[in-house]
């Protein structure tokens, strides 16, 4: 792994000059999700992670809702790992402390929303003619 920065890449900051959660998700997590593999595969893990959850808080297991974050996490870790890695952040992105924990599983949720709005407007500008 080179010194070299990355451009678009995180760089860490100390808290008090940590951007707000519009613009981590903007400029920094957008800017690591820009490989169509890998895109697939976050949306797999947030979708995967929904069904997995209804269906053990319903189940005669629900303890099996602690591995919430593995169904979650894993298939966008591979796509990463796969398909966009990115020497300044490291193929270890659960260890990452750049921003919280929490932005990057929201994020993960906002980038599916995004997704499906957009896919939304195709099919609405498609019907108009």
């Amino acid at each position: 792994m080179s010194d070299t920065p990355i451009p678009n890449a995180p760089t860490s900051k100390p808290p008090s000059s940590r951007p707000g959660f519009t613009e981590f998700y903007r400029e920094h997590f957008r800017a690591e999700h820009q490989h169509p593999a890998n895109v697939s595969l976050h949306v797999l893990g947030v979708l995967a992670s929904a069904v997995w959850l209804v269906w053990t808080i319903n189940s005669p297991l629900p303890w099996l809702a602690l591995a919430y974050p593995v169904v979650h996490a894993a298939p966008g870790l591979a796509g990463h790992r796969l398909f966009e890695r990115n020497a300044a952040v490291g193929d270890v992105r659960v260890l990452r402390r750049d921003f919280p924990m929490a932005w990057f599983v929201l994020g993960n949720h906002v980038l599916v929303l995004d997704l499906m709005l957009r896919g939304l407007r195709r099919i609405q500008r498609t019907l108009r003619g």
